[in-house]
């Protein structure tokens, strides 16, 4: 397998929301596996993963309301019933991630988790959740997570790990996937990496402490040496996940790349140290 680059291609993330929202036929997209008991089931733009276990389903992040469909007909293609989903994940406090997460607790009565810190953020500062005006309905979290315990479904268990910077509460998780024959791989999702939140403009713009930035660094140089096998991405785009599903085959898991993690880690970490020396001459 060729080495798959590390660094995303940059796209307006307002367009995208809006072609989202507006034109979702546009970024629907098959699900496909990504590692055993583990699938993606969001669209072309933001990602969505599944995580079967022996006690139900566990959703990361819900997308957007106008689009949340594709996710339950996603969960569908691939055999499984969307009111099996137990637990819904959520990374961070934004819409393209929140903004289907109350159709899916109505109609599976999943529990809700997220930070406690994006959970305040979102009650303090609604304008940070830049839903632009679509639909979305409010949603009750059920529990936070604490780094300390992991989340637990079944035969599932799921790490969590505080990475503030894109929001106040951005969280990444890491867990095990096992296959029948007993080879583990080691998952790992960034919650949030997008810049776009961090410039020296925005944080001014918007009355958010420059702090943000340097909590940013320090929870990618935490995550950096982490060992993960399989590398997911909260938008596809971030570890290029589209450009490998034609190459899944029954003998080959192209999603399998023990390096990439650390060549993900260390690209945003340069990328950010550009975008804070901009203009905080």
């Amino acid at each position: 397998m060729s080495e798959q680059t590390a660094s995303p291609v940059r796209r307006d993330p307002v367009a995208s929301l809006r072609q989202g929202c507006e034109r979702p036929w546009e970024v629907d997209i098959d699900p496909f596996k990504v590692a055993p008991n583990t699938y993606y089931v969001g669209n072309s733009w933001v990602g969505c993963y599944l995580l079967s276990s022996s006690e139900g389903l566990i959703l990361i992040d819900s997308t957007m309301q106008p689009q949340v469909h594709i996710v339950l007909e996603n969960i569908r293609k691939l055999g499984f019933d969307p009111k099996d989903i137990k637990l819904l994940l959520l990374s961070h406090m934004h819409y393209d991630h929140v903004g289907g997460a109350r159709v899916i607790t109505e109609l599976s009565g999943a529990r809700i988790m997220l930070s406690r810190e994006d959970h305040d953020f979102l009650t303090q500062r609604p304008d940070m959740l830049f839903d632009f005006g679509y639909p979305y309905g409010e949603f009750n979290v059920d529990d936070y997570y604490d780094d300390a315990k992991p989340v637990r479904l079944g035969d599932r268990e799921i790490t969590t790990v505080l990475t503030p910077g894109h929001t106040p509460g951005t969280t990444s998780f890491f867990f095990d996937a096992t296959s029948d024959d007993d080879k583990t791989y080691r998952c790992g999702l960034h919650g949030g990496i997008g810049l776009n939140t961090l410039s020296n403009a925005f944080l001014k713009e918007h009355s958010l402490p420059k702090s943000y930035q340097s909590d940013y660094l320090q929870s990618l140089h935490a995550l950096r040496d982490m060992p993960i096998d399989i590398a997911l991405g909260s938008h596809p785009i971030h570890v290029r996940m589209l450009d490998r599903v034609s190459e899944i085959a029954e003998d080959h898991n192209p999603f399998y790349d023990p390096d990439l993690w650390s060549r993900f880690i260390d690209d945003l970490i340069e990328k950010a140290k550009i975008e804070f020396a901009k203009d905080s001459e």
